[in-house]
């Protein structure tokens, strides 16, 4: 549908260069997501390679304990910048609304 936001409430007309700064943010955040996955990627791998070399149980144990703390981490990178990016578009698109 060609102009829905026009019904939808409290939003605005926006400008090429307002939609132009918006699309670069959004396209920005694509690569951001993927940098994120490589990261989990790594560790995946890495805790696989533990999981089939288990040298001593005390050091996997260790290695599987870091590898578990990264992914928490990852995970909570992603939620603070996926919410980076909206309030990065947000501050584009200024809507009057709550």
């Amino acid at each position: 549908m060609d102009n829905q936001h026009q019904k939808i409430k409290r939003y605005r007309e926006l400008n090429q260069d307002e939609i132009d700064l918006i699309n670069e943010i959004k396209d920005h955040g694509e690569v951001t997501k993927k940098l994120l996955q490589k990261v989990v990627d790594l560790r995946m791998s890495q805790q696989d390679k533990v999981l089939n070399d288990i040298p001593e149980p005390e050091d996997s144990e260790q290695v599987l304990n870091q590898v578990e703390e990264s992914i928490r981490c990852i995970n909570i990178a992603g939620e603070a910048l996926q919410t980076g990016q909206m309030w990065f578009v947000r501050s584009v698109a200024l809507p009057d609304s709550f």
